[in-house]
């Protein structure tokens, strides 16, 4: 049994959806994978970040959706779970990052013994944060003006760990002073605002030296929708309700409601909710079909007006 705490415009989407398209979609992930390019980006700090790249099919016009791994995983385990085949059939761009000390994305020759170790210490935490993931932000960036995405309809997918991270990211991309390259505020380049939805798998609300309570406010004032998953049986189902509630979820009126949180009876937690039949991806992509890919937020060029 699912028990559901979404408004009535959200239920209707996903379940007047045909389970058989549904079951075309995860099919096509299933039977024709589509291969992602493999992508790299040097942080301020000199680690090379690895991710994969998948491409949109809609030019300007392709909402981009970033995955974030769980603790003591990588980039890979969303192909394994088929979330990126399936966001990729529903014409999303979608990067699978390694942040540092995993996959790929490991310590540059001559780092500090600390770097090398795999040991994720609470600076790892805040360089993933700091560095990381605004390498991958800048990849977006060269995309976007390329006009083979855009970037101002971004969302990012967090699994345990990760959701601290994206819950970060986004407060420090939305709190980004735009260019001061024309008179109004209105009128002058944004250097952020773009995260416009967040799915958070078994969200966490502190990792090592990190914790998610002040960006939680400072994102219940930008509008950003959310979307909440966990299992009922685990250990994540305290603190994803208070997440939920911190973010405004108790607090919507039916008109605009943005908040959702689903609870699965189940035990398992993060990635471990995906490609286990109980309908995760079908509500993901509900979710992100209403809060992003709908959305009316045309391309504009992002370079500031005094580089152009």
């Amino acid at each position: 049994m699912i028990r559901s705490q979404l408004d009535s415009r959200f239920p209707v989407l996903l379940l007047c959806a045909s389970l058989a398209l549904l079951a075309e979609s995860m099919a096509f992930a299933q039977d024709d994978k589509v291969e992602g390019e493999a992508q790299a980006e040097v942080t301020k700090d000199g680690w090379t970040v690895h991710f994969t790249y998948w491409e949109g099919q809609d030019e300007e016009d392709t909402p981009i959706v970033v995955l974030l791994h769980g603790r003591n995983e990588n980039r890979l385990v969303w192909s394994a779970r088929q979330t990126a085949q399936v966001l990729v059939h529903e014409r999303y761009a979608v990067i699978a990052v390694d942040l540092r000390k995993h996959g790929e994305t490991k310590a540059p020759e001559g780092a500090r013994a600390a770097d090398k170790s795999s040991k994720v210490s609470k600076f790892d935490y805040e360089k993933m944060v700091a560095f990381d993931l605004e390498a991958v932000k800048r990849f977006i960036y060269e995309q976007h003006q390329a006009k083979k995405l855009n970037m101002r309809k971004m969302a990012i997918v967090g699994s345990d760990m990760s959701t601290v991270l994206a819950l970060n990211y986004a407060a420090l991309d939305w709190g980004k002073k735009p260019y001061d390259d024309a008179p109004t505020l209105a009128t002058r380049t944004p250097r952020g605002q773009d995260i416009q939805a967040m799915v958070l798998l078994s969200p966490m609300d502190s990792v090592s030296g990190l914790s998610a309570l002040n960006p939680i406010r400072m994102l219940r004032r930008t509008g950003m929708a959310a979307l909440i998953m966990y299992g009922a049986g685990s250990s994540t189902k305290r603190t994803a309700g208070k997440i939920y509630t911190q973010l405004g979820g108790d607090n919507q009126d039916d008109e605009n409601q943005r908040l959702y949180q689903q609870a699965f009876d189940i035990k398992l937690q993060g990635t471990g909710l995906l490609g286990q039949g109980i309908g995760t991806e079908k509500l993901l992509a509900g979710f992100l079909k209403l809060h992003l890919k709908d959305k009316e937020i045309p391309w504009k060029d992002r370079k500031s007006r005094l580089a152009r």
